[in-house]
């Protein structure tokens, strides 16, 4: 918060002390601090040595250092998404029911217990709100929350979630929270959304008009709790800009055969979302989706690119995975994507998800 600045002149009376700076807001919190460090984290899965990826960039992106590299909790394990709270604090969930935490900004990383599901889920999404409650999917319909930092852990019903690949799980709010994926029906892999607005308590599934979910959904996020994409399959998204009450089908012309798969979006406002598609695919929108534009990729081709995030509407990041072999980029943008740079590459991993810090 910021100090106030008193003037000590004797006419003044304490009635007249600037009120500015304890002013709250509507909804009773305190101005965030804006973030200055340019702290990123990115995860794959393991290379050679067996060891899950996790590298660290201190400066936007331009460079990475490995972490966790011969530390036991990583051994044997995928990373799949990571979700960076401040320098000290970040999350990452992985493959065999691990997840992981560090506290000291990653010179030591840590298995924090989860629960005991059989067979192991892979954990492929995590999503957290009020630095505490966190919501994690995978596997298996599997949907975790803890509301006290990972000391204890709610597990849902799978069988709601048809015991399918839950990919996306965004929190709005302690109360709303999407759950997205895909699950079986007649041999084939349809796409399933699920909402709750009770904080877990009660679960209902969305449906869109016109058999939208024939594509199999891969991820959800919100810029505010009126605006919420649904995204995945051959280009395919659904969007609500009224809390959820309607949805709207949509799609955008890309390349491949019936379109490539959005894998991931980054929603910088209501507006404005960057995209990270498959076969190298980059889009970004200005207005809500109306119409897209394809920004130049950079480093090895023919890759999917699978998470992306931002330090604000210049400086972006994505994370990239081969279509064939283990491989994989970390790309760039410091002018808002007119330009991408490879700034990473490893030929023994696929990378797979990228988080700025959050405070």
């Amino acid at each position: 918060m910021r100090k106030l600045v008193f003037f000590l002149v004797a006419i003044l009376s304490f009635s007249l002390v600037l009120s500015t700076g304890c002013k709250k807001k509507d909804n009773d919190k305190p101005t965030p601090t804006p973030v200055t460090k340019k702290y990123a984290w990115a995860v794959g899965e393991q290379d050679s040595t067996t060891y899950g990826m996790i590298i660290f960039s201190n400066d936007g992106g331009d460079t990475w250092t490995r972490q966790g590299q011969g530390s036991q909790d990583l051994q044997g394990i995928d990373v799949n998404d990571v979700w960076a709270l401040d320098e000290d604090n970040v999350w990452a969930v992985c493959t065999e029911n691990v997840i992981l935490k560090t506290t000291d900004g990653g010179q030591t990383w840590t298995r924090i217990p989860a629960p005991a599901i059989q067979p192991n889920p892979n954990l492929i999404c995590i999503s957290i709100v009020n630095n505490t409650n966190i919501w994690i999917s995978g596997s298996y319909g599997v949907v975790y929350n803890s509301t006290d930092g990972g000391n204890n852990w709610t597990v849902f019903d799978a069988s709601f979630f048809h015991s399918g690949l839950m990919q996306g799980i965004w929190a709005i709010n302690s109360q709303v929270v999407y759950v997205v994926g895909g699950v079986p029906k007649n041999k084939e892999t349809i796409g399933f959304i699920a909402r709750t607005q009770d904080g877990g308590a009660t679960w209902d599934s969305i449906v869109p008009d016109s058999n939208y979910n024939r594509n199999e959904w891969i991820g959800v996020t919100a810029s505010d709790p009126d605006h919420i994409v649904v995204y995945g399959g051959q280009s395919h998204y659904v969007v609500s800009t009224d809390g959820g009450v309607t949805w709207k089908n949509d799609s955008l012309h890309t390349f491949g055969v019936g379109g490539a798969d959005i894998n991931h979006l980054k929603m910088l406002d209501s507006q404005t979302w960057w995209g990270a598609f498959d076969l190298d695919g980059i889009y970004i929108t200005y207005n809500g989706g109306a119409s897209w534009t394809q920004q130049q990729t950079a480093g090895p081709l023919n890759m999917f690119l699978v998470g992306i995030d931002s330090y604000d509407d210049q400086l972006a990041l994505i994370a990239g995975q081969s279509a064939s072999i283990a491989e994989g980029k970390i790309l760039k943008t410091s002018d808002g994507g007119n330009l991408w740079e490879i700034k990473y590459h490893t030929d023994s991993s696929n990378m797979y998800s990228v988080s700025f810090i959050r405070d």
